[in-house]
């Protein structure tokens, strides 16, 4: 009995490039400052092999560590410090927190009237006033804000900072 189907077998065209284009793509691809894994996707390699070419072919390696330069780019008005109570960090910039920046007038005109930290406690907590965190304001946390005006690192004339 001969079978009636016919078998229609397709042939997917493989391109086998020459190691010298590879190592000359990947050179051409790095000195565009890819990283060696968007080379690596770029031409479905791994980033061993394309770390390797690299070295085969006498690439020095950019350093894995980012330069003082690219840091300091990155951090442009940041710390690993949270920004003080009543600001917030907005695009890089330190700037007024829209949800904490009305208590910390509140505190700042409390303060000039001269209440201490422990009668400003009470104060905020009695108006309930909420602090970043806690459920409640600390006295620590008002002494703080106490110490920041004191110390003129925050300056409020007019209402306005």
């Amino acid at each position: 009995m001969v079978n009636a189907r016919a078998q229609v077998i397709e042939t997917i065209p493989i391109n086998v490039t020459n190691p010298r284009d590879i190592i000359g793509e990947i050179c051409d691809l790095y000195n565009k400052n890819l990283s060696l894994r968007d080379i690596a996707k770029e031409l479905n390699l791994s980033k061993t092999t394309v770390r390797e070419h690299l070295i085969s072919a006498g690439i020095a390696l950019r350093p894995k560590d980012p330069t003082p330069e690219e840091v300091t780019r990155w951090r442009i008005g940041k710390t690993k410090a949270p920004p003080p109570f009543g600001f917030c960090y907005f695009q890089g910039k330190l700037v007024k927190n829209p949800t904490e920046y009305d208590t910390l007038l509140k505190i700042h005109r409390q303060w000039k009237a001269g209440m201490d930290a422990n009668e400003l406690t009470r104060y905020l907590n009695a108006k309930k006033l909420k602090p970043r965190k806690a459920k409640e304001w600390h006295n620590k946390a008002v002494k703080k804000i106490v110490t920041r005006f004191e110390s003129k690192k925050v300056v409020i004339k007019g209402g306005k900072l």
